[in-house]
Protein backbone atom coordinates (compact mmCIF):
# COMPACT_ATOMS: atom_id res chain seq x y z
CA UNK A 1 0.00 0.00 0.00
CA UNK A 2 2.87 2.43 0.93
CA UNK A 3 4.18 1.84 -2.88
CA UNK A 4 1.36 2.35 -4.32
CA UNK A 5 1.05 5.56 -2.75
CA UNK A 6 4.53 6.83 -3.11
CA UNK A 7 4.05 5.90 -6.94
CA UNK A 8 0.86 8.14 -7.03
CA UNK A 9 2.61 10.94 -5.58
CA UNK A 10 5.50 10.98 -7.93
CA UNK A 11 3.65 10.77 -11.02
CA UNK A 12 1.46 14.25 -10.60
CA UNK A 13 3.07 17.37 -11.29
CA UNK A 14 5.40 19.54 -8.82
CA UNK A 15 2.59 21.66 -8.06
CA UNK A 16 0.11 18.89 -6.89
CA UNK A 17 -0.82 17.38 -4.06
CA UNK A 18 -1.91 13.99 -4.27
CA UNK A 19 -3.78 12.28 -1.07
CA UNK A 20 -5.37 8.59 -1.39
CA UNK A 21 -8.89 9.29 -1.80
CA UNK A 22 -10.50 8.85 1.97
CA UNK A 23 -13.52 6.57 1.74
CA UNK A 24 -15.57 6.88 5.06
CA UNK A 25 -17.88 3.88 5.61
CA UNK A 26 -21.33 4.60 6.94
CA UNK A 27 -21.92 3.80 11.07
CA UNK A 28 -20.47 4.70 14.27
CA UNK A 29 -22.37 6.47 17.33
CA UNK A 30 -24.50 9.06 16.33
CA UNK A 31 -26.62 11.43 19.02
CA UNK A 32 -29.83 13.65 18.58
CA UNK A 33 -31.51 15.79 21.55
CA UNK A 34 -33.79 18.26 22.41
CA UNK A 35 -33.79 20.13 25.88
CA UNK A 36 -36.85 22.19 27.06
CA UNK A 37 -37.42 24.46 29.65
CA UNK A 38 -40.46 26.26 30.88
CA UNK A 39 -41.38 28.82 33.37
CA UNK A 40 -45.23 28.97 33.20
CA UNK A 41 -47.72 31.40 35.17
CA UNK A 42 -51.63 30.07 34.28
CA UNK A 43 -54.69 30.45 36.06
CA UNK A 44 -55.29 26.17 35.73
CA UNK A 45 -54.78 25.20 39.38
CA UNK A 46 -54.48 21.55 40.00
CA UNK A 47 -56.20 19.94 43.05
CA UNK A 48 -55.29 16.33 43.32
CA UNK A 49 -52.36 16.05 44.99
CA UNK A 50 -51.92 12.48 43.48
CA UNK A 51 -51.46 13.66 39.92
CA UNK A 52 -49.05 16.61 40.52
CA UNK A 53 -45.82 15.55 38.91
CA UNK A 54 -47.64 14.97 35.74
CA UNK A 55 -50.94 15.98 34.70
CA UNK A 56 -52.78 15.32 31.23
CA UNK A 57 -56.09 15.13 29.67
CA UNK A 58 -59.34 17.27 29.96
CA UNK A 59 -59.45 20.69 31.56
CA UNK A 60 -61.74 20.16 34.38
CA UNK A 61 -61.92 16.35 34.02
CA UNK A 62 -60.93 13.79 36.30
CA UNK A 63 -57.33 15.00 36.44
CA UNK A 64 -58.85 17.38 38.90
CA UNK A 65 -57.42 20.32 37.17
CA UNK A 66 -59.73 23.43 36.90
CA UNK A 67 -59.45 27.04 36.30
CA UNK A 68 -59.20 29.82 38.92
CA UNK A 69 -60.15 33.35 39.50
CA UNK A 70 -58.55 33.10 43.05
CA UNK A 71 -54.80 31.19 42.38
CA UNK A 72 -52.22 31.94 39.88
CA UNK A 73 -50.00 28.36 39.35
CA UNK A 74 -46.24 29.09 38.70
CA UNK A 75 -43.66 26.57 38.01
CA UNK A 76 -40.45 26.05 36.26
CA UNK A 77 -40.02 22.43 34.28
CA UNK A 78 -37.00 21.38 32.28
CA UNK A 79 -36.92 18.29 30.24
CA UNK A 80 -34.18 16.03 27.82
CA UNK A 81 -35.09 13.49 25.36
CA UNK A 82 -32.02 12.10 23.61
CA UNK A 83 -31.66 9.69 20.96
CA UNK A 84 -28.58 7.38 20.70
CA UNK A 85 -27.91 5.22 17.56
CA UNK A 86 -24.72 2.84 16.77
CA UNK A 87 -24.89 1.03 13.33
CA UNK A 88 -21.40 -1.11 13.45
CA UNK A 89 -19.16 0.00 10.61
CA UNK A 90 -18.67 -2.83 9.75
CA UNK A 91 -22.44 -3.61 8.33
CA UNK A 92 -21.76 -0.83 6.20
CA UNK A 93 -25.25 0.86 7.65
CA UNK A 94 -27.35 -2.33 6.83
CA UNK A 95 -28.55 -2.66 10.78
CA UNK A 96 -28.65 -0.06 13.69
CA UNK A 97 -29.21 -0.10 17.39
CA UNK A 98 -31.54 2.75 18.51
CA UNK A 99 -32.14 3.97 22.23
CA UNK A 100 -33.94 6.91 23.56
CA UNK A 101 -34.57 7.87 27.17
CA UNK A 102 -36.45 11.19 28.41
CA UNK A 103 -35.42 12.94 32.18
CA UNK A 104 -37.58 15.98 32.79
CA UNK A 105 -38.22 17.73 36.45
CA UNK A 106 -40.13 20.26 37.75
CA UNK A 107 -37.84 23.02 39.82
CA UNK A 108 -38.00 21.64 43.47
CA UNK A 109 -40.13 19.03 42.74
CA UNK A 110 -38.97 15.97 44.67
CA UNK A 111 -35.47 14.35 45.51
CA UNK A 112 -34.18 10.76 46.87
CA UNK A 113 -36.74 9.00 45.81
CA UNK A 114 -37.94 6.81 42.69
CA UNK A 115 -40.60 8.00 39.98
CA UNK A 116 -40.54 9.67 36.47
CA UNK A 117 -41.53 13.26 35.87
CA UNK A 118 -40.06 14.41 39.07
CA UNK A 119 -36.57 14.63 40.65
CA UNK A 120 -35.90 18.71 40.44
CA UNK A 121 -35.51 18.80 44.47
CA UNK A 122 -33.20 20.18 46.62
CA UNK A 123 -30.53 17.37 46.55
CA UNK A 124 -31.92 15.54 43.73
CA UNK A 125 -30.45 12.11 43.50
CA UNK A 126 -33.96 10.69 41.97
CA UNK A 127 -33.75 7.40 39.95
CA UNK A 128 -35.98 8.91 37.44
CA UNK A 129 -35.08 7.48 33.71
CA UNK A 130 -37.26 6.78 31.25
CA UNK A 131 -36.84 4.29 28.32
CA UNK A 132 -38.90 5.95 25.41
CA UNK A 133 -37.28 3.92 22.33
CA UNK A 134 -35.31 0.93 22.58
CA UNK A 135 -35.29 -0.55 19.06
CA UNK A 136 -33.49 -2.09 16.36
CA UNK A 137 -33.42 -1.46 12.65
CA UNK A 138 -31.92 -3.61 9.81
CA UNK A 139 -32.00 -1.97 5.91
CA UNK A 140 -31.35 -4.56 3.52
CA UNK A 141 -29.61 -3.47 0.48
CA UNK A 142 -32.25 -3.19 -2.75
CA UNK A 143 -31.40 -2.11 -6.38
CA UNK A 144 -33.07 0.70 -8.06
CA UNK A 145 -33.16 3.28 -5.74
CA UNK A 146 -35.81 1.08 -3.82
CA UNK A 147 -35.52 1.01 0.43
CA UNK A 148 -36.86 -0.99 3.45
CA UNK A 149 -36.20 -0.60 6.65
CA UNK A 150 -37.34 -2.92 9.75
CA UNK A 151 -37.99 -1.71 13.26
CA UNK A 152 -38.18 -4.43 15.64
CA UNK A 153 -38.42 -3.46 19.02
CA UNK A 154 -40.12 -0.65 21.41
CA UNK A 155 -40.75 2.28 19.07
CA UNK A 156 -42.33 5.44 18.03
CA UNK A 157 -46.14 4.54 16.47
CA UNK A 158 -47.75 7.16 14.24
CA UNK A 159 -50.80 6.99 12.04
CA UNK A 160 -48.51 7.99 8.53
CA UNK A 161 -46.25 6.04 6.29
CA UNK A 162 -43.26 8.06 7.45
CA UNK A 163 -40.54 6.08 9.52
CA UNK A 164 -40.76 8.27 12.68
CA UNK A 165 -36.42 8.10 13.35
CA UNK A 166 -35.73 9.84 9.57
CA UNK A 167 -38.41 11.99 9.26
CA UNK A 168 -38.86 15.46 9.61
CA UNK A 169 -42.13 17.02 11.72
CA UNK A 170 -44.10 18.16 8.92
CA UNK A 171 -43.95 14.44 7.65
CA UNK A 172 -45.88 13.03 11.08
CA UNK A 173 -47.85 15.86 11.66
CA UNK A 174 -49.19 16.73 7.93
CA UNK A 175 -49.54 13.31 6.65
CA UNK A 176 -51.86 10.39 7.33
CA UNK A 177 -53.40 11.11 10.29
CA UNK A 178 -51.41 13.47 11.65
CA UNK A 179 -51.10 11.69 15.05
CA UNK A 180 -54.49 12.50 15.97
CA UNK A 181 -55.33 8.97 16.22
CA UNK A 182 -52.25 7.76 17.15
CA UNK A 183 -49.28 8.79 18.10
CA UNK A 184 -47.14 7.49 21.03
CA UNK A 185 -44.49 4.73 21.61
CA UNK A 186 -45.42 0.43 21.34
CA UNK A 187 -43.34 -2.67 21.32
CA UNK A 188 -43.79 -4.68 17.81
CA UNK A 189 -42.58 -5.11 14.75
CA UNK A 190 -42.68 -1.98 11.36
CA UNK A 191 -41.28 -2.08 7.82
CA UNK A 192 -41.23 0.97 6.13
CA UNK A 193 -40.58 0.90 1.94
CA UNK A 194 -39.91 3.03 -0.90
CA UNK A 195 -39.99 2.33 -4.53
CA UNK A 196 -38.64 4.61 -6.90
CA UNK A 197 -37.60 5.09 -10.25
CA UNK A 198 -35.71 7.30 -12.61
CA UNK A 199 -37.91 10.21 -11.64
CA UNK A 200 -37.72 9.82 -8.15
CA UNK A 201 -39.61 8.39 -5.39
CA UNK A 202 -42.94 6.98 -6.38
CA UNK A 203 -44.29 4.89 -3.62
CA UNK A 204 -44.08 5.43 0.20
CA UNK A 205 -45.70 1.89 2.37
CA UNK A 206 -45.52 1.06 6.20
CA UNK A 207 -47.03 -2.44 7.74
CA UNK A 208 -47.06 -3.06 11.42
CA UNK A 209 -48.05 -5.39 13.82
CA UNK A 210 -47.45 -4.06 17.84
CA UNK A 211 -48.56 -5.45 21.09
CA UNK A 212 -50.48 -2.28 23.28
CA UNK A 213 -50.97 -4.65 26.29
CA UNK A 214 -49.69 -8.22 27.10
CA UNK A 215 -51.23 -9.27 30.18
CA UNK A 216 -50.98 -13.24 30.36
CA UNK A 217 -48.73 -14.94 27.74
CA UNK A 218 -51.32 -18.23 28.03
CA UNK A 219 -54.62 -16.65 28.22
CA UNK A 220 -56.41 -14.43 25.38
CA UNK A 221 -56.08 -11.11 27.07
CA UNK A 222 -54.48 -8.95 25.01
CA UNK A 223 -54.64 -5.60 23.19
CA UNK A 224 -52.71 -5.73 19.70
CA UNK A 225 -52.70 -3.16 16.26
CA UNK A 226 -52.08 -3.93 13.01
CA UNK A 227 -51.17 -0.96 10.56
CA UNK A 228 -50.78 -0.98 6.91
CA UNK A 229 -50.25 2.22 4.74
CA UNK A 230 -48.97 3.11 1.39
CA UNK A 231 -48.92 6.70 -0.02
CA UNK A 232 -48.66 7.64 -3.90
CA UNK A 233 -46.79 10.50 -5.49
CA UNK A 234 -48.24 11.22 -9.06
CA UNK A 235 -46.65 14.39 -10.01
CA UNK A 236 -43.49 16.80 -7.84
CA UNK A 237 -45.14 17.64 -4.54
CA UNK A 238 -48.45 15.76 -4.49
CA UNK A 239 -49.68 12.74 -2.81
CA UNK A 240 -52.33 10.40 -2.30
CA UNK A 241 -52.59 8.23 0.70
CA UNK A 242 -54.35 4.99 1.88
CA UNK A 243 -54.90 3.27 5.49
CA UNK A 244 -56.11 0.57 7.25
CA UNK A 245 -55.95 -0.48 10.90
CA UNK A 246 -57.40 -3.31 12.85
CA UNK A 247 -56.85 -2.92 16.82
CA UNK A 248 -57.89 -5.83 18.70
CA UNK A 249 -58.77 -5.94 22.11
CA UNK A 250 -59.53 -8.85 24.05
CA UNK A 251 -58.63 -7.16 27.51
CA UNK A 252 -62.04 -5.96 28.71
CA UNK A 253 -60.86 -2.64 30.02
CA UNK A 254 -58.40 -4.10 32.77
CA UNK A 255 -55.12 -3.45 30.91
CA UNK A 256 -52.72 -0.89 31.43
CA UNK A 257 -52.99 1.34 34.85
CA UNK A 258 -55.33 1.39 37.43
CA UNK A 259 -57.18 3.08 34.97
CA UNK A 260 -57.94 0.28 32.90
CA UNK A 261 -58.23 1.16 29.05
CA UNK A 262 -60.27 1.04 25.98
CA UNK A 263 -63.59 3.15 24.75
CA UNK A 264 -65.06 2.22 28.44
CA UNK A 265 -61.96 3.02 30.65
CA UNK A 266 -61.51 6.08 33.07
CA UNK A 267 -58.23 6.53 31.17
CA UNK A 268 -59.96 7.14 28.07
CA UNK A 269 -62.50 10.02 29.82
CA UNK A 270 -59.31 11.48 31.69
CA UNK A 271 -57.41 12.10 28.41
CA UNK A 272 -60.74 13.62 26.76
CA UNK A 273 -61.99 10.32 24.88
CA UNK A 274 -65.45 8.79 24.97
CA UNK A 275 -66.34 6.98 28.50
CA UNK A 276 -68.71 4.19 26.88
CA UNK A 277 -71.40 2.98 29.75
CA UNK A 278 -72.92 -0.52 28.79
CA UNK A 279 -74.06 -1.66 32.57
CA UNK A 280 -77.99 -1.58 33.00
CA UNK A 281 -77.65 -0.45 36.90
CA UNK A 282 -75.50 3.05 36.79
CA UNK A 283 -74.51 1.99 40.22
CA UNK A 284 -73.21 -1.50 39.32
CA UNK A 285 -69.89 -2.75 38.41
CA UNK A 286 -68.53 -2.23 35.17
CA UNK A 287 -69.03 -5.42 32.82
CA UNK A 288 -66.35 -7.14 31.03
CA UNK A 289 -66.20 -5.72 27.36
CA UNK A 290 -64.29 -6.58 24.39
CA UNK A 291 -63.85 -4.60 21.04
CA UNK A 292 -62.65 -4.94 17.18
CA UNK A 293 -62.25 -1.38 16.29
CA UNK A 294 -61.03 -0.18 12.24
CA UNK A 295 -59.71 3.16 11.08
CA UNK A 296 -60.29 3.58 7.38
CA UNK A 297 -58.63 6.36 6.07
CA UNK A 298 -57.40 8.50 2.69
CA UNK A 299 -55.24 11.07 2.57
CA UNK A 300 -53.95 13.29 0.57
CA UNK A 301 -52.18 17.04 -0.57
CA UNK A 302 -49.84 19.39 -1.86
CA UNK A 303 -46.14 20.23 -0.66
CA UNK A 304 -47.08 19.21 3.16
CA UNK A 305 -43.51 20.36 3.93
CA UNK A 306 -43.73 23.67 2.05
CA UNK A 307 -40.25 22.82 0.37
CA UNK A 308 -41.68 22.98 -3.29
CA UNK A 309 -42.60 26.28 -3.01
CA UNK A 310 -44.85 29.02 -0.65
CA UNK A 311 -48.58 27.09 -1.22
CA UNK A 312 -49.20 23.57 1.01
CA UNK A 313 -52.14 21.91 1.50
CA UNK A 314 -53.60 18.93 3.24
CA UNK A 315 -56.71 16.77 3.86
CA UNK A 316 -57.88 13.59 4.88
CA UNK A 317 -61.24 11.97 5.24
CA UNK A 318 -61.39 9.14 7.98
CA UNK A 319 -63.80 6.60 9.17
CA UNK A 320 -63.86 4.80 12.31
CA UNK A 321 -65.65 1.22 12.59
CA UNK A 322 -66.33 -1.67 14.93
CA UNK A 323 -68.22 -3.47 17.75
CA UNK A 324 -68.19 -4.10 21.07
CA UNK A 325 -68.69 -7.31 22.76
CA UNK A 326 -70.16 -7.48 26.26
CA UNK A 327 -71.51 -10.62 28.32
CA UNK A 328 -74.94 -11.01 28.02
CA UNK A 329 -76.05 -7.78 26.05
CA UNK A 330 -76.08 -7.66 22.29
CA UNK A 331 -73.15 -6.74 20.07
CA UNK A 332 -72.66 -3.08 19.85
CA UNK A 333 -71.61 -2.07 16.29
CA UNK A 334 -71.56 1.69 15.28
CA UNK A 335 -69.33 4.22 13.07
CA UNK A 336 -67.74 7.76 13.61
CA UNK A 337 -66.16 10.08 10.84
CA UNK A 338 -63.22 12.37 11.16
CA UNK A 339 -62.66 15.11 8.18
CA UNK A 340 -59.27 17.28 8.27
CA UNK A 341 -58.15 20.44 6.04
CA UNK A 342 -55.04 22.91 6.21
CA UNK A 343 -54.14 25.49 4.26
CA UNK A 344 -50.73 27.41 3.90
CA UNK A 345 -49.11 30.34 1.99
CA UNK A 346 -45.70 31.27 3.07
CA UNK A 347 -45.92 35.05 2.33
CA UNK A 348 -42.33 36.46 2.96
CA UNK A 349 -38.93 35.09 4.33
CA UNK A 350 -38.27 33.14 6.70
CA UNK A 351 -39.63 29.72 8.32
CA UNK A 352 -41.91 31.60 10.78
CA UNK A 353 -43.63 33.76 7.88
CA UNK A 354 -46.39 31.21 7.49
CA UNK A 355 -50.31 32.30 7.32
CA UNK A 356 -52.20 29.09 7.92
CA UNK A 357 -56.25 27.97 8.56
CA UNK A 358 -57.28 24.63 9.68
CA UNK A 359 -60.73 22.89 9.24
CA UNK A 360 -61.30 19.46 11.80
CA UNK A 361 -64.44 18.13 12.03
CA UNK A 362 -65.47 14.51 14.05
CA UNK A 363 -69.11 13.34 14.40
CA UNK A 364 -70.56 12.74 17.77
CA UNK A 365 -72.45 9.61 19.32
CA UNK A 366 -76.22 10.10 18.82
CA UNK A 367 -77.81 8.45 21.74
CA UNK A 368 -81.05 8.30 19.46
CA UNK A 369 -78.85 6.04 16.84
CA UNK A 370 -77.67 2.77 17.86
CA UNK A 371 -73.89 2.40 18.44
CA UNK A 372 -71.30 4.34 18.96
CA UNK A 373 -70.95 7.45 16.19
CA UNK A 374 -67.85 8.87 17.82
CA UNK A 375 -64.56 7.77 16.83
CA UNK A 376 -61.27 6.72 19.33
CA UNK A 377 -58.19 7.26 19.42
CA UNK A 378 -54.96 6.10 21.37
CA UNK A 379 -56.16 7.99 24.06
CA UNK A 380 -58.01 5.71 24.74
CA UNK A 381 -55.11 3.09 25.36
CA UNK A 382 -51.99 4.85 26.14
CA UNK A 383 -51.10 8.08 28.30
CA UNK A 384 -51.26 10.82 25.20
CA UNK A 385 -51.46 7.65 22.99
CA UNK A 386 -53.16 10.64 20.38
CA UNK A 387 -52.47 14.24 19.80
CA UNK A 388 -52.14 16.96 16.88
CA UNK A 389 -49.78 19.55 17.27
CA UNK A 390 -50.93 22.04 13.76
CA UNK A 391 -53.64 23.55 15.89
CA UNK A 392 -50.77 25.72 17.74
CA UNK A 393 -52.94 26.36 20.62
CA UNK A 394 -51.47 26.37 24.90
CA UNK A 395 -55.44 25.75 26.39
CA UNK A 396 -58.01 25.17 23.60
CA UNK A 397 -56.59 22.13 22.62
CA UNK A 398 -52.90 20.24 23.11
CA UNK A 399 -50.11 22.10 23.61
CA UNK A 400 -47.03 20.45 21.98
CA UNK A 401 -44.60 22.76 23.69
CA UNK A 402 -45.76 21.14 27.07
CA UNK A 403 -43.25 19.04 29.34
CA UNK A 404 -45.30 17.46 32.17
CA UNK A 405 -48.53 19.67 32.39
CA UNK A 406 -50.56 18.91 28.94
CA UNK A 407 -54.18 19.70 30.06
CA UNK A 408 -56.60 21.15 27.16
CA UNK A 409 -60.49 21.83 27.58
CA UNK A 410 -60.68 19.37 24.22
CA UNK A 411 -57.44 17.19 24.67
CA UNK A 412 -59.31 14.54 21.93
CA UNK A 413 -60.60 14.73 18.48
CA UNK A 414 -63.54 12.63 19.48
CA UNK A 415 -64.44 15.65 22.25
CA UNK A 416 -65.47 12.79 24.69
CA UNK A 417 -67.67 11.37 21.76
CA UNK A 418 -69.79 14.33 21.59
CA UNK A 419 -67.55 15.23 18.19
CA UNK A 420 -66.09 18.29 17.48
CA UNK A 421 -65.85 21.19 14.89
CA UNK A 422 -62.96 23.32 15.66
CA UNK A 423 -61.18 26.24 13.02
CA UNK A 424 -57.67 27.08 14.01
CA UNK A 425 -55.64 30.21 12.42
CA UNK A 426 -52.37 31.79 12.68
CA UNK A 427 -50.07 34.30 11.06
CA UNK A 428 -46.53 34.37 11.41
CA UNK A 429 -43.70 37.47 10.20
CA UNK A 430 -39.95 36.76 10.68
CA UNK A 431 -39.05 40.43 11.69
CA UNK A 432 -35.48 38.93 10.78
CA UNK A 433 -35.85 36.07 8.62
CA UNK A 434 -35.22 32.40 10.75
CA UNK A 435 -33.59 34.89 13.27
CA UNK A 436 -36.94 36.09 15.29
CA UNK A 437 -40.04 36.10 14.69
CA UNK A 438 -43.53 36.62 16.22
CA UNK A 439 -46.67 34.47 15.33
CA UNK A 440 -50.85 35.53 16.52
CA UNK A 441 -53.08 32.78 16.51
CA UNK A 442 -56.98 32.46 17.02
CA UNK A 443 -58.90 28.93 17.23
CA UNK A 444 -62.46 28.23 17.91
CA UNK A 445 -64.34 24.85 19.03
CA UNK A 446 -68.28 23.68 19.29
CA UNK A 447 -69.46 19.98 19.71
CA UNK A 448 -71.18 17.89 17.25
CA UNK A 449 -74.41 19.38 18.78
CA UNK A 450 -73.08 23.05 18.19
CA UNK A 451 -72.40 23.95 21.75
CA UNK A 452 -69.77 26.55 22.15
CA UNK A 453 -66.05 24.97 23.68
CA UNK A 454 -63.58 28.15 23.70
CA UNK A 455 -61.81 30.59 21.53
CA UNK A 456 -58.41 30.71 21.93
CA UNK A 457 -56.39 33.91 21.86
CA UNK A 458 -52.99 33.46 21.41
CA UNK A 459 -49.25 35.18 20.47
CA UNK A 460 -46.10 34.52 20.66
CA UNK A 461 -42.57 35.85 20.27
CA UNK A 462 -39.42 34.05 18.89
CA UNK A 463 -36.36 34.79 19.02
CA UNK A 464 -33.28 32.01 17.60
CA UNK A 465 -29.88 33.63 19.40
CA UNK A 466 -27.52 30.67 17.98
CA UNK A 467 -28.71 27.57 15.52
CA UNK A 468 -31.80 25.28 16.28
CA UNK A 469 -31.85 27.54 19.88
CA UNK A 470 -35.49 28.90 20.39
CA UNK A 471 -36.40 31.23 23.19
CA UNK A 472 -39.49 32.54 23.43
CA UNK A 473 -42.73 34.27 25.31
CA UNK A 474 -46.08 33.34 24.62
CA UNK A 475 -49.42 33.95 26.11
CA UNK A 476 -53.40 32.95 25.99
CA UNK A 477 -56.56 33.06 26.61
CA UNK A 478 -59.84 30.86 26.00
CA UNK A 479 -62.69 33.29 26.04
CA UNK A 480 -66.00 31.85 26.28
CA UNK A 481 -65.69 28.56 27.49
CA UNK A 482 -67.60 26.27 29.70
CA UNK A 483 -65.05 26.61 32.40
CA UNK A 484 -66.09 28.26 35.98
CA UNK A 485 -63.00 31.15 35.05
CA UNK A 486 -61.05 32.18 32.12
CA UNK A 487 -58.54 29.78 31.25
CA UNK A 488 -55.10 31.33 30.50
CA UNK A 489 -51.61 31.19 30.68
CA UNK A 490 -48.03 33.11 29.61
CA UNK A 491 -45.01 30.98 29.08
CA UNK A 492 -41.46 31.69 28.74
CA UNK A 493 -40.00 28.71 26.60
CA UNK A 494 -36.50 27.18 25.56
CA UNK A 495 -36.28 24.45 22.89
CA UNK A 496 -32.58 23.42 21.74
CA UNK A 497 -32.10 20.47 19.29
CA UNK A 498 -28.67 18.87 19.68
CA UNK A 499 -26.88 16.24 17.40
Amino acid sequence: MLALLITAALAGTPTEVVQPERVTEPGGLTFLGYVQSRVTLTSIETTSPFLDGQVIGKLGGLNGTKASNEHTASLTEFRTNGLFTYAPVALNGRAELTAGFEIDYGFGDQSYATGGNTGGGFGADQVNLQTRRLHATFRPHLDGGHSVAIVVGLQFVGDSVYEPGTSRPDDLFRTGGGLKFFGSEAAGISAYGRLADGWGERIRWRAGWYTLYEQGASINDDVGLFMADGQWTPEYGFRLGAHAWYLRDRAGGTAGLGLGSGATSPLSELQGGPRLDFRDDPLGAAPEVNADLFWLMVDGGYNHALDHGPVGVNAAVAANLGGFYVTGLPDDTGIGWLANAEGRYRWAAGDGSVARAELLYTTNDDPGIAGYGGVITGNSYGVVGASWATQGTYLLFPDMGAINRQVAVVSDVSNGGQGLVALSSSFGWDIVPNRSGVTLGMAHARSGTSDVLGTELNARLRLRPLPLLDVGLAGAAVLASDQQALPWTAVATLDWVVF
